[in-house]
């Protein structure tokens, strides 16, 4: 569907731009905050792998350190919110592990997870013998060695026990680390699987928190972006519709603007944008040419008319007298026939064309009166089956009874009779003209319609042009000139009426004609 109106546009463009922006930067942000979301997990499995894999050595007591693992993430464990395992790959054994069934973890891990090591990494070569212990000091009994001591390696380069951060304890290189999602137990686990002089520590983090904020995130954006996109479709819409607002006054102002009164001009906005303003002086400058122009045009159909109509009556005369002292049956008789026939067309041509001057400066109807108009139609009716009895053209009717309009009645009847002679020339012989009228609720409904040719599809948007004429009725060499029904639109239009053509057929052509009822009906 193509969407016409400019303000629609405007605001679906803004919207669609706005909302394409909106959307962008809400999958960046999201992408975003997955990504953080998910590094902040890595790094706390790091540090709790880091951590552990530092306290892991040969000569480490391991009731020392699964005590430590209970301090420390004893909660978090108890509360099935982290799964520590620790094993020492060259001596085979577990060292710790919160898992009662370790196997049915591991196989839900992905396929290829965790790889092997790239190389692997001897066990420190440094010194795991403890100290030599100070001399006894008087007053200080001798130094025990408890179950919860762990021997410690001597400090690496920076001061500290054991080797720098983040490299393994043997100084080649960082800790080999792999990362890994893994459904297990009802619940998603971020997996860090760490290897490290032959010591494996695997330690998981539930996700159910992460993932309940990311949800609860993500339904926040699923509800704001729509609200926000349609926030700006309105904001858009009222924005429009502000920037619109003068093109609107100037339209209603230029539809007042009309053939009769060419003098009326658009104002100007105060405080309107200069561009409206300048549309407004091109508009009112173009009006002002065009009432120059059209003044002149009417005058001189006005002068012409009027001017033609003293010698044209003349040389009528004249041709009248020229028949009565002719003879008769003669030439001359001919000659000055042909002649009246073309005086009186151009006497009709004359008087039309001033009648439609007239309709052009509002002054057509200058008389309003009570016409019964059942009456005037069924003399036409009459006058119609005169003038189609050459044609043997067969005149229908249904007139209805009490039907009155106010007007001029001569305009009537002649707008009416363009119409019954148009459709009685452009019919076919033993053809049919069919009038009737009837009362309906805004006033008289009068139609018209007759067999025969119908009028062009190409022609039909044309028919009520000045002097315009279907190809098919010129090659007919019918007599007309092309403003029968100009001069019927106009006389109806100025009642304060309306004529459409409804209905032209292959065989058959329809003019429907309402006029507006008296006062109060």
């Amino acid at each position: 569907m193509i969407v016409r109106s400019l303000r629609t546009r405007l605001v679906l463009i803004s919207t669609l731009v706005s909302g394409m922006v909106i959307i962008g930067v809400s999958v960046v942000a999201w992408t975003f905050l997955v990504r953080s979301a998910r590094e902040s997990v890595d790094l706390q499995l790091e540090g709790i792998s880091g951590r552990l894999i530092r306290d892991m050595h040969p000569r480490m007591n391991q009731t020392v350190m699964q005590r430590r693992i209970e301090i420390t993430h004893g909660d978090e464990i108890e509360e099935s919110e982290l799964i520590l395992h620790l094993r020492d790959s060259i001596n085979d054994g577990v060292v710790y592990s919160s898992l009662g069934d370790a196997e049915q973890f591991f196989s839900r891990f992905p396929e290829g997870f965790p790889q092997k090591p790239a190389e692997s990494r001897p066990r420190p070569d440094w010194a795991m013998e403890p100290p030599a212990r100070p001399p006894h000091e008087k007053g200080k009994g001798p130094r025990s060695e408890g179950p919860d001591e762990v021997i410690r390696g001597p400090k690496g380069p920076s001061g500290r026990m054991g080797p720098p951060k983040g490299e393994g304890l043997s100084g080649s290189g960082p800790i080999d680390q792999q990362y890994a999602t893994v459904p297990a137990f009802g619940k998603e686990w971020r997996v860090i699987v760490s290897h490290e002089r032959g010591y494996f520590v695997l330690a998981a983090v539930d996700l159910t928190e992460a993932i309940a904020d990311l949800k609860s995130l993500e339904r926040g954006f699923l509800v704001g972006i729509p609200i926000a996109i349609a926030l700006i479709g309105l904001g858009g819409w009222l924005v429009v519709d502000r920037a619109m607002r003068p093109v609107r006054e100037i339209s209603e102002a230029a539809a007042h603007i009309t053939a009769r009164d060419l003098s009326a001009r658009i104002e100007e906005t105060r405080n309107s944008d200069p561009e409206f303003e300048h549309l407004v002086d091109v508009l009112n400058g173009m009006m002002e040419r065009l009432e120059v122009g059209f003044s002149h045009a009417n005058r001189f159909s006005a002068d012409v008319s009027h001017e033609l109509k003293t010698p044209i009556t003349v040389m009528q005369g004249e041709i009248e007298s020229a028949l009565r002292e002719c003879e008769p049956g003669t030439g001359e008789e001919d000659r000055l026939l042909l002649l009246r026939d073309e005086t009186n067309r151009l006497k009709s041509i004359t008087r039309s064309l001033m009648l439609l001057s007239q309709a052009d400066v509002g002054e057509l109807i200058q008389k309003r009166e009570l016409i019964d108009l059942s009456g005037e139609l069924q003399e036409l009716v009459e006058d119609a089956k005169v003038l189609s009895e050459e044609s043997e053209v067969v005149i229908r009717s249904e007139i209805g009874q009490g039907v009155s309009v106010m007007g001029d009645v001569t305009l009537i009847r002649q707008a009416i009779l363009n119409l019954i002679n148009n459709a009685i020339k452009y019919n076919e012989e033993g053809g049919f003209v069919s009038l009737s009228l009837q009362h309906v609720e805004k006033g008289a409904k009068i139609e018209v319609e007759n067999s025969g040719p119908g009028i062009p599809k190409e022609s039909r948007a044309k028919v009520f042009e000045r002097f315009y004429r279907a190809d098919g009725s010129r090659s007919r060499n019918l007599d007309g000139y092309g403003l029968g029904l100009s001069l019927t639109q106009a006389i109806v239009e100025g009642h304060g009426g309306s004529i459409q053509l409804v209905g032209t057929e292959e065989n058959l052509t329809k003019f429907v004609v309402t006029l507006p009822g008296l006062s109060g009906e």
